[in-house]
């Protein structure tokens, strides 16, 4: 299931974010790839000097956090320090799936996500390709904009053939492990919603309310 989510970064961030990776530099995205990964992975990334780098996290990392639809999809419990990374032309990063634990087994990658800086009019090619039961998912969002899908997902990134992109990637440790029970609990939160909207007095409404807080209390995990 992948969720796109508008405007998580303002504008006015996306360019603080620009104007900040113009203090540093960027080095080869393979060193920070593993196994098949690094044999497939064509790309740049920012340098990882604590004095910069941590502006850039918490500029992403506090968006994410501030924004409703991504804290109802994702239930966030940790979300893992991003790294921005850059294609330029002819740069790819060919058909992986993500590392299950990050920072030395410390935490679970649930679900992984994209947030876009540069917008679709800035690049050709490039598109996040995603595998599902459903066929290819393909995303190329506004800048700002982020999707997030399951880490469990193959995907890639295709090859850049005019401008440059830049992304800023992450992974969600979630308090609702099981894919299938976030997807419940997303979609019971939209009629949840309704209901409160067009009945919020009905004893139907509480109940319904009251069912799913108590699938949250047997699916969360701290």
């Amino acid at each position: 299931m992948l969720k796109h989510i508008a405007r998580v970064l303002t504008q006015d961030e996306v360019k603080q974010i620009f104007a900040i990776m113009g203090e540093g530099k960027f080095e080869s995205g393979a060193a920070t790839a593993s196994g098949r990964a690094r044999e497939v992975k064509n790309n740049l990334q920012f340098e990882r000097r604590p004095e910069v780098k941590k502006r850039l996290d918490q500029i992403v990392i506090q968006a994410l956090m501030r924004h409703p639809d991504f804290m109802g999809f994702a239930f966030p419990r940790l979300i893992v320090p991003p790294t921005f990374n850059r294609y330029d032309v002819g740069m790819y990063y060919g058909d992986h799936v993500d590392a299950p634990f990050l920072n030395n087994g410390q935490v679970r990658a649930d679900l992984s996500l994209t947030v876009f800086l540069s917008g679709p009019q800035d690049y050709d090619g490039g598109e996040l390709v995603i595998s599902s039961g459903y066929g290819a998912i393909r995303a190329k969002e506004a800048a700002g904009d982020a999707v997030v899908y399951p880490t469990t997902s193959l995907h890639h990134v295709e090859p850049v053939t005019r401008g440059s992109r830049l992304a800023a990637v992450s992974w969600v440790e979630s308090y609702v492990p099981d894919e299938r029970a976030r997807r419940i609990l997303v979609d019971m939160a939209q009629v949840k919603e309704f209901l409160e909207r067009t009945a919020p007095r009905a004893p139907e409404t509480d109940l319904f309310r009251n069912c799913i807080f108590n699938l949250m209390r047997l699916w969360w995990k701290t």
